[in-house]
């Protein structure tokens, strides 16, 4: 098996029942002096202390069962507002804000997240104005489809 697979395993254990789930684990550099990013994210807003808890278990169990020569660093964080979306639980959080959505046929939507389904999600999407009135419409989105979905930050 390799690392990046055994890393995977070893946070999932860790995250199992805290409403927490892993979203990505990178690894980079060379042998002898990696660096292994883990992206884990809430069902709520998730907090520096499950961030830790991560780390410190993560990192207890590489050096107990020497798993990697030489230097590493292990960090782990959330995926931050600006990364894509990559799972429907993740989707939760962020209903009554702006997504942009581009789906696999090639289709860009931008509007306000509406409702999340088991699969599917909900958009207000902007269709055009009608006597200085701005009219939207509801897009049902299958999450098969969704090639990348991303929260847009207002300032």
């Amino acid at each position: 098996m390799d690392l990046h697979n055994e890393i995977s395993k070893l946070v999932e254990q860790y995250i199992d029942d805290d409403g927490v789930f892993m979203v990505e684990v990178n690894i980079k550099g060379k042998p002898g002096n990696l660096k292994i990013q883990v992206f884990i994210d809430g069902d709520d807003l998730l907090d520096v202390e499950a961030c830790s808890k991560v780390s410190r278990k993560l990192t207890s169990e590489l050096e107990e069962k020497e798993m990697i020569d030489g230097r590493y660093v292990v960090e782990v964080s959330s995926p931050g507002v600006d990364k894509p979306l990559k799972f429907l639980r993740q989707y939760q959080k962020h209903i009554g804000r702006e997504l942009e959505v581009h789906t696999q046929n090639g289709q860009k939507h931008q509007g306000v997240l509406l409702s999340v389904a088991s699969d599917t999600i909900e958009l207000s999407v902007k269709s055009g104005k009608v006597k200085k009135e701005i009219k939207s419409e509801t897009l049902k989105l299958p999450f098969g489809e969704i090639e990348k979905a991303t929260v847009v930050l207002r300032f």
